[in-house]
């Protein structure tokens, strides 16, 4: 049965231990684990969000005297993983309509106090993808990386940070140019959790897109980069043509700019930033040649499917780019360009307007592929000993999907 994405999210929280040994038990487990079927009438056991023990209800719990939470015919997940948001355009949320197209999209963005950090806005959208079933972002942070990494902390997520290089001015060394708000941040913290992103091939200089990538390939750190998102990224790197092209003309591109004259992601290949490691975002507007590069490569492949519909870029390829083998993820993307952050919301429209999208894919799209392109396969994505995925509560409306 395909779920009414306009029914109201079921609330649902990553559980919240408190140092404390707990288990869980329910109708349903389904680990994520390579080959294993759901586990019926089963039980886990947790320590704050690392899994100790995983199987049947019976044997699991046999010698186990800590406390039980039954979740009665519920079906219990990893953590999930949102493979693509925008935390600090987090004040944002409503400012802009929807279906008014990219450009209009942009001009109004542009428009609004973007360099903002509003902290309790961060940190309220921080706290509703975690109350939503969310373990992990992937987060876009163009001004304030440091700030949407403490308030990642703060609130229990897992995250990767990725400082975004913007702009057509060439790169002056092989290291990314951190903004300020990084220098604060602990070692360990930065190690772990920082890497870098390009914006998009339509408003940054080539060469810095190449030593971003480098730089990324260098520290074996995943690379993000927005991609064929819009029919005006299309046209301008196709011939220069087009509404987006002039409003970019207006304000970000040099008078030097020539088109590549290739699609977006044959442009992005040409470039050399394409591979196991890279995260391409929204790969909406893409034919069978760029879907057979995405896959070849290896890449990562982020639907952001409200957000899409939100601005009105048209659908991506989901049934295409599943079946050629490209690596499916799933992200909310910005609250400048979507209702919420609940990443649920993303699973009910994806089942609603893609037919042959089971929920064993949107799962497998929100637990096991987003961590090996985040690097986090061994801590994310699977309920198994020694994980750190914590647990979420499948919504009940998505049981029979």
């Amino acid at each position: 049965m395909r779920s009414d994405p306009s029914q109201p999210a079921a609330p649902l929280t990553i559980f919240d231990y408190n140092g404390r040994t707990t288990a869980h038990t329910a109708r349903r487990i389904m680990t994520m684990a390579p080959g294993a079927a759901p586990l019926a009438d089963a039980a886990v056991i947790v320590r704050d969000r690392e899994i100790l023990a995983v199987g049947p209800r019976r044997s699991t719990l046999a010698g186990f005297s800590g406390p039980v939470m039954d979740h009665g015919p519920a079906t219990l997940v990893p953590g999930l993983i949102n493979a693509h948001c925008h935390l600090e355009l987090a004040h944002l949320r409503g400012a802009i309509p929807s279906g008014l197209g990219f450009a209009e999209w942009v001009r109004r963005l542009v428009a609004l106090p973007m360099g903002v950090f509003d902290q309790d806005a961060a940190q309220a959208a921080a706290r509703e993808m975690r109350t939503s079933g969310t373990a992990c972002v992937a987060d876009i942070a163009t001004r304030h990386p440091g700030a949407a990494a403490r308030t990642f902390t703060r609130e229990g997520l897992d995250f990767v940070s990725f400082f975004e290089e913007f702009g057509f001015a060439p790169p002056t060394g092989d290291t990314p140019s951190w903004p300020a708000d990084l220098h604060g941040l602990p070692h360990g913290l930065f190690a772990d959790h920082v890497s870098v992103a390009g914006h998009a091939l339509y408003s940054t200089h080539p060469d810095r897109l190449r030593a971003a990538k480098a730089w990324a390939t260098r520290h074996g750190k995943p690379f993000s980069l927005h991609l064929a998102e819009h029919a005006g990224e299309v046209a301008l790197l196709a011939d220069g043509t087009g509404d987006f092209a002039e409003l970019l003309r207006k304000r970000v591109l040099p008078r030097d700019f020539r088109p590549p004259g290739r699609s977006p992601v044959a442009h992005a290949d040409a470039l050399g930033l394409l591979d196991e490691h890279t995260l391409v975002v929204h790969a909406v507007h893409v034919d069978d040649a760029d879907i057979r590069i995405l896959a070849g490569r290896g890449c990562g492949v982020c639907l952001c499917p409200r957000s899409n519909a939100y601005i009105g870029v048209g659908r991506a390829p989901a049934e295409k780019l599943a079946a050629a083998g490209a690596r499916i993820c799933l992200g909310t993307d910005s609250p400048a360009s979507n209702t919420d952050l609940d990443l649920w919301n993303e699973v009910r429209y994806l089942l609603h307007h893609w037919e042959r999208i089971s929920l064993a894919d949107a799962l497998a799209a929100l637990t096991t592929t987003p961590a090996r392109m985040l690097g986090r396969e061994n801590t994310l994505g699977m309920l198994s000993p020694g994980m750190r995925s914590g647990v979420a509560l499948l919504p009940a409306d998505l049981e029979d999907a």
